[in-house]
């Protein structure tokens, strides 16, 4: 191999390294998100009990009351890795998971046959989009597996071939045990079933579709086949019922929780958001023939993405997807030059080395891990509660339900990230009070309370030091313990 040869290849690894490393530095960071408390707390449960959650048994107020935890995997996943590698294990899996999905994301744009500094960009600038998402959340792998279903559709596509859409059964099996973000995923594949249906009205009338010859039987049974893979689970039709659920009932969540906000167009990343929606359909404008499947994949993604900005990744590598097989449908595209295995191992190595050493940079080490916690949560007022053996009814936000969930098991929560619980009401009653609304004082939950775990910004937390129902028996830097006065009442 000649100088130049060995250049070229550095360049290339070097390049490859960028697109693992995109994700992967986004995840070096501490651990702050409030919902992951209370997964270990069920992965816990699940270890200790054998079994999965069919009803509550964690809150003060809903003890019985159905409740399934549809990411139940996910909340395994989690505890062992917490359990055994702590929270330093955590962020390094979800740095291992960027990676993945930037290998993905790369596969999706590959069959465009772009040179590979174009392909850089655009992966890059996808996997951009979802900086806020790398959070130790079940939608990570949700991702994953997204990305994965694509390949395997636009390969079947591209070769028309149907043979490979069978592994989509055995993806719905684990992805249904992981998300129940896995009803996109069937959409998908109904969109492709749709398409296969236009195609004998498109080859009669000539409508200048770009249709793969796909086997309509074959697609048929992959798409039966699927949705009963998905049925493979502790909670089989529960799923779909909580599916329905959260599309028609709970609907509230979008109002007041921040995730499910759009984008506001505020971070740099959301823009790219829109310039990635904006090359797929520049992309899909340029083909000769329509593609209806990739159309309808655009429509749906961008409805998706920009309804929640929790599920911009559905834009992003629906976007990869469709540049990659319209650019090769347009200029006949065959990658050249194409990545080697060995040029991959390169690329990986090289970027876990640079890993390593951004957590050491960033403070990715047991003792600093632990102070984040400490300065976010209330990890000390537990203690005090833990030492002068307080008891509820207990009153707490909602952020930090989950932490005293899994911190303080001997006393069951009011308010917790888990809203299939709680509901749209409970919910928006809960942050009213929490931030001093008119009707504070008359909160059920609130009046019940002998015991308030309050964080100091919050207006409760004044309003309740000046109220003849409560007294303040502990403060520090960040939280507030209060227990009730029976003799005053909590009016």
């Amino acid at each position: 191999m000649r100088l130049r040869d060995y250049e070229l290849t550095g360049r290339r690894i070097l390049l490859l390294a960028l697109i693992l490393l995109v994700p992967a530095v986004q995840a070096m960071l501490p651990i702050d998100d409030p919902d992951i408390w209370w997964r270990f707390r069920m992965g816990e449960w699940m270890v200790s009990h054998r079994a999965v959650p069919y009803v509550d048994y964690f809150s003060a107020y809903d003890t019985g009351t159905p409740w399934i935890e549809y990411s139940w995997v996910f909340a395994l996943l989690v505890h062992w890795i917490h359990a055994y590698l702590g929270l330093v294990g955590l962020v390094f899996f979800i740095a291992l998971t960027g990676m993945l999905l930037a290998y993905l994301g790369y596969r999706l744009i590959r069959p465009a046959g772009l040179p590979i500094q174009a392909e850089v960009l655009l992966v890059g600038m996808a996997l951009a989009t979802v900086k806020s998402l790398m959070t130790p959340r079940p939608w990570l792998l949700t991702m994953v597996f997204f990305a994965v279903e694509l390949l395997i559709i636009y390969r079947a596509r591209a070769t028309e071939n149907g043979k490979s859409l069978w592994w989509l059964p055995v993806l719905f099996c684990a992805w249904a045990n992981i998300h129940i973000q896995f009803v996109y995923g069937l959409a998908v594949l109904g969109l492709l079933f749709g398409e296969a249906l236009l195609a004998h009205w498109a080859n009669r009338w000539e409508w200048g579709l770009a249709v793969p010859a796909l086997s309509l039987r074959t697609l048929t049974l992959v798409s039966l086949t699927s949705v009963a893979a998905t049925l493979v689970t502790p909670y089989h039709f529960l799923l779909y019922q909580q599916i329905f659920s959260y599309m028609f009932v709970q609907v509230g969540a979008f109002q007041y929780l921040s995730e499910l906000h759009p984008m506001f167009f505020r971070a740099l990343n959301d823009w790219f958001v829109l310039a990635m929606t904006m090359a797929a359909a520049f992309a899909l404008g340029w083909q000769r023939k329509r593609s209806p499947f990739s159309t309808l994949l655009l429509v749906s993604a961008a409805f998706v993405g920009f309804r929640a900005r929790r599920d911009v990744w559905m834009m992003a590598l629906a976007s990869l997807a469709i540049i990659g097989e319209a650019a090769r449908r347009t200029l006949d595209a065959n990658p050249i030059a194409d990545v080697s295995k060995a040029q991959w191992r390169g690329a990986l190595l090289f970027a876990l080395v640079v890993l390593y050493f951004t957590g050491r940079a960033r403070g990715i080490d047991p003792g600093t891990l632990d102070g984040v916690v400490r300065a976010e949560f209330p990890v000390q007022a537990v203690s005090y509660i833990k030492t002068h053996r307080l008891t509820g009814p207990l009153f707490n936000h909602y952020d930090w339900g989950g932490f005293l969930l899994w911190s303080l098991p001997e006393i069951p929560v009011s308010m917790d990230g888990r809203t299939n619980l709680f509901g749209d009401q409970r919910i928006e009653r809960s942050l009213r009070t929490w931030n001093g609304a008119p009707g504070w004082e008359s909160d059920p939950d609130l009046l019940k309370a002998k015991l308030v775990i309050a964080e100091k910004h919050r207006p409760l937390t004044a309003l309740l030091k000046n109220h003849p129902g409560f007294t303040a028996v502990y403060e520090d830097h960040n939280a507030a313990v209060f227990v009730g006065n029976p003799a005053a009442g909590a009016k």
